[in-house]
């Protein structure tokens, strides 16, 4: 089974993507992927310029969005868009994650974030994945216990799970699997996938690409201090490099 690549981010996540769309495309059809996913930070911002662009390279681009959810706890969700209906939805829950943003237009917006009520309720069209390595809804839980949930926490968990599952029903939610060359990315995988088999749905493998070659780990580095307003040493716990290669192949 050849590999496709799920979650990414263009330049237009900015101060996180170092990769322009169409350089992400370019890849993926240098990769021999015959499909791939922008799923660019609450909104979907390089969709036009990244369909345009694979069109010619003969990549078919999946259109989606890594989505700031609430429900307590802020915490990433991965949506991709399976047909028109589900564009529209996409497209009003990112609405409704920005409303409110600017309460004061001369001060810097808040940061956008749709209550999990709301896409519950509006999910039809949709692909839910459960989010990244750190932030991911379920992989989030682990990480935030550095490793070891408690009971409770992995009750929480499942409950989130089960709701999410329940919403958008077995074919059309995924538990996203990472390595990011983490201290514990076999040992969250082997939790994620449990979890998986206990809420009977199957897993899926993203890389969480932030750029398209190798040759943009520095500025990518750069793009993550400024937007973390600390310098390259502070924010090394932060950032994917050197370690990882943010290229298409994950």
């Amino acid at each position: 089974m050849s590999y496709v690549e799920l979650h990414a981010h263009s330049s237009y996540s900015f101060l996180d993507g170092a990769s322009l769309p169409e350089e992400l495309a370019i890849a993926a059809a240098e990769h021999g992927y015959d499909s791939f996913a922008l799923t660019d930070h609450d909104g979907v911002w390089g969709a036009m310029e990244f369909a345009q662009a694979c069109e010619p390279l003969g990549v078919r681009p999946i259109v989606g969005a890594e989505l700031s959810v609430t429900d307590g706890r802020p915490f990433h969700l991965t949506l991709l868009v399976e047909d028109a209906t589900g564009w529209r939805n996409l497209c009003r829950l990112i609405t409704e994650a920005h409303a409110g943003t600017r309460p004061k237009p001369d001060r810097e917006p808040l940061p956008p974030s749709l209550p999990l009520d709301s896409l519950l309720e509006q999910n039809e069209g949709l692909v839910c994945l459960s989010g990244c390595a750190r932030d991911g809804a379920l992989a989030g839980v682990f990480e935030r216990a550095d490793g070891r949930p408690s009971s409770g926490e992995a009750q929480r968990a499942r409950e989130l799970g089960r709701r999410l599952v329940g919403a958008f029903g077995r074919d059309h939610f995924r538990v996203e699997l990472q390595r990011p060359l983490w201290r514990r990315d076999r040992a969250r995988n082997r939790w994620l996938a449990g979890l998986a088999e206990s809420l009977g749905v199957a897993c899926v493998a993203t890389g969480d690409v932030h750029a398209h070659d190798r040759s943009r780990a520095a500025l990518q580095d750069a793009l993550v201090a400024v937007r973390l307003r600390a310098t390259l040493e502070e924010t090394e716990p932060r950032r994917r490099w050197p370690r990882r290669a943010g290229c298409p192949s994950g």
